[in-house]
C-alpha cells in the first residue's frame, strides 16, 4: 500500500448489516469501514486496492464511499443523509512488525433451511498463521439436499497451501511455496490480533484449541 494512502487514514472503525449465511439463515455481519482524515469514508475496504487509486474508485463506486464525523466523542457515518452512530471500537493503523499466530477461520454459505426448504451449502476458509511469518491456508466445503425420502451429501477439502506472510502497512501479503501470491486487505486491532481479523472485509474468527 502506497504511503500516501496508508498516511491519509484516520482510523477504522466498525459497522454492521444483515447478511445471509450457511442454510440461507440470516446473520449480523459486523465489517470495516476506512475513516479518512479528510472526513470521507470507504465501506468497502477492497477499495484500497484498486489500481488508479482512492478518487477513480470513488467516482467508479460513489455508493461505496460517504462521510464521517466525531460528535460527543462518537464516530458518526452519513446514511441516507443522515448521522448514524457507530456502536464498535475504533482501530488504529497496524505497527510495521505485527505478526498473526492461531488458526482464524471464515464460514459462508448459502440455501433455503431457513425458509423451510432441503438445502444447505457451508464452505470453509481457514488461515493457521505462525509468529515466524509461516502460513498455511486450507478449506472445505459441504452441501446437502433432500427430495421425498431420500437425500444426498458431499464434502471435501481443498489442498494445503504454505508459504509466508508478511504485514506491510494494512496489506497482508502471501509468497507461496507452489509459487503463488495472495494480497488481501487486513483489520486488525493492533494491540491484540487475536479473536476477530477481517480479510479483505470478511471476518475470519480465532479457533481456540486448533
Amino acid at each position: 500500500m502506497r504511503t500516501d494512502l496508508l498516511a491519509s487514514i484516520d482510523s477504522i472503525a466498525f459497522d454492521d448489516k444483515a447478511k445471509m449465511g450457511a442454510g440461507g439463515f440470516i446473520m449480523l455481519d459486523i465489517y470495516p469501514v476506512v475513516l479518512f482524515r479528510s472526513g470521507e469514508a470507504l465501506t468497502d475496504v477492497q477499495g484500497l486496492q484498486f489500481p488508479a487509486g482512492p478518487a477513480a474508485h470513488r467516482a467508479a463506486h460513489p455508493e461505496k464511499w460517504t462521510r464521517w464525523r466525531r460528535a460527543g466523542g462518537r464516530i458518526q457515518l452519513l446514511k441516507e443523509q443522515k448521522w448514524d452512530e457507530l456502536h464498535y471500537s475504533t482501530f488504529e493503523r497496524l505497527p510495521p512488525d505485527l505478526r498473526l499466530a492461531g488458526l482464524f477461520r471464515q464460514t459462508g454459505g448459502t440455501g433455503n433451511l431457513a425458509a423451510g426448504g432441503n438445502q444447505s451449502v457451508v464452505v470453509v476458509d481457514e488461515y493457521r498463521f505462525e509468529a515466524d511469518g509461516k502460513v498455511t491456508r486450507s478449506g472445505a466445503f459441504g452441501s446437502q439436499a433432500a427430495a421425498g425420502d431420500s437425500s444426498v451429501a458431499t464434502s471435501g477439502r481443498n489442498r494445503d497451501r504454505r508459504g509466508r506472510y508478511r504485514v506491510d502497512g494494512l496489506t497482508l501479503r502471501i509468497d507461496y511455496e507452489d509459487g503463488g501470491r495472495e494480497q488481501r486487505i487486513l483489520i486488525a486491532d493492533p494491540k491484540d490480533p487475536t479473536g476477530t481479523i477481517w480479510l479483505d472485509g470478511e471476518p475470519y474468527l480465532q479457533r481456540r484449541n486448533q
